[in-house]
């Protein structure tokens, strides 16, 4: 079979689900949660810092795993619609450098707030679960700020994440690599608190976090911001409960029966709080080889939690505490669909921007992917495939820009479009 070239001069683009994205921008109105986090300058310039941010989000959103990467977007005439003008990587590495702490703080606290008003249309009145977690990101530039050796011998940076039940993120700051696992994370959660109180009307609000977690200042933020907390506890701290004897029973779940586990409960005093809080224990018998000392044939772990036994038994506070492994998927997820296993920049606070971006870019995926997916969530490759690069035509008639798809994507289109309109965002 002989297949033949020609050419057309047609603007033909291989991205045009972009104008959905450009959509949901606009309904969300990120705009006004941005307005007073993004840079300004004295003299009005052609390409706004908005210009900047969203063609920075929209690239990542099309697959740009890097700045160098931009001019390739760029070349793309729907990107071309959805953004304004084309600027260098040069001209948006000095965007990312022109943020100074205040506004990295604003900008943060803006991600918390348009990730909650996405959340409101997904879960009206439903409970609010936040799972906070820490991730390192192995970087290989010689000169980059906030590069350290962390605990597994890597040289790295390090992030501070917060994702709720449906995967949207909430928080991301990239630190210094060698940076300790719950550092600043109190500070979080007591902004998170006041984010979610101006009009959050559901009663359940729960934050689930690893051992590394588990300190008297994450407990205290905890109670502070109004929110229930089940974080797994490190040994040095349910250690001491075995003083005292403990209970144990023989599970009713057959998840439980199957693993040969027994479970006990406890109770932890905060000195910082100056409250009491229940422990839940679980011990399992060792299979392997048993280490020579006494009492030698269990394993144990431990669970704090400020929600009573009458409200979450023993076995569901541990079958809750699991569903926290689905945070590793959503920062995998991040690392993977939108390259945060590197940071493009030399100085720590414009590759602290540059996460804060790709978390607007993960979140308008991510929310994307809910309210069209009919069964399995997507992740950011596969959604690509399915929403963002479809085939479109650029025409310009009577000063419109119109985007024309092929005939054999009308339907997943119109569905895409409904399915955004019917949210009434903004």
């Amino acid at each position: 079979m002989t297949i033949k070239i020609r050419f057309s001069n047609k603007a033909i683009s291989s991205s045009g689900g972009l104008v959905f994205f450009q959509n949901l921008i606009e309904k969300s109105e990120l705009l006004g949660h941005l307005e007073e986090a993004l840079p300004s300058l004295k003299i009005k310039p052609k390409v706004t810092s908005f210009d900047k941010f969203k063609a920075l989000m929209l690239g990542l959103i099309q697959g740009a795993d890097c700045l160098d990467d931009m001019n390739q977007c760029q070349a793309d005439p729907v990107f071309q619609q959805v953004s304004e003008g084309h600027l260098s990587p040069t001209t948006y590495g000095n965007f990312l450098r022109s943020f100074d702490k205040p506004m990295i703080s604003k900008l943060g606290k803006s991600l918390m707030s348009h990730t909650f008003e996405l959340h409101k249309k997904l879960n009206p009145s439903g409970p609010l679960i936040f799972d906070i977690d820490s991730s390192s990101h192995i970087q290989h530039g010689l000169k980059m700020e906030g590069l350290s050796i962390n605990y597994l011998g890597d040289r790295c940076l390090d992030s501070l994440q917060v994702f709720d039940q449906f995967g949207l993120a909430y928080h991301l700051n990239v630190r210094e690599g060698a940076t300790f696992t719950a550092q600043n994370a109190p500070f979080v959660i007591e902004e998170l608190g006041r984010v979610v109180s101006k009009n959050n009307k559901t009663h359940d609000r729960i934050v689930r976090a690893d051992s590394g977690f588990s300190n008297n200042q994450v407990f205290e933020a905890c109670e502070h911001a109004g929110f229930d907390f089940v974080i797994a506890m490190r040994e040095n701290l349910y250690a001491p409960l075995f003083r005292r004897r403990i209970e144990w029973k023989k599970p009713r779940n057959q998840i439980f029966i199957d693993e040969g586990v027994e479970f006990g409960e406890g109770v932890y005093h905060s000195k910082l709080c100056g409250k009491l809080y229940r422990v839940v224990l679980m011990r399992k018998p060792i299979t392997g080889p048993r280490p020579l000392f006494e009492d030698a044939k269990w394993e144990y772990y431990g669970w704090v939690t400020s929600i009573s036994s009458a409200n979450l038994k023993a076995e569901d506070v541990i079958l809750f505490y699991r569903k926290r492994g689905h945070a590793e998927n959503f920062i995998r997820e991040m690392k993977n669909g939108f390259d945060l296993h590197h940071f493009p920049c030399q100085k720590l606070d414009a590759n602290r921007v540059y996460g804060i971006i790709a978390a607007f870019a993960y979140n308008f995926m991510r929310f994307l992917s809910l309210i069209t997916s009919s069964g399995k969530i997507e992740f950011a490759k596969k959604l690509r495939f399915r929403l963002v690069n479809l085939a479109a035509q650029v025409v310009r008639q009577a000063r419109q820009t119109v985007i024309v798809f092929p005939k054999h994507l009308e339907e997943e289109v119109n569905r895409c479009v409904m399915n955004i309109n019917r949210l009434g965002l903004g």
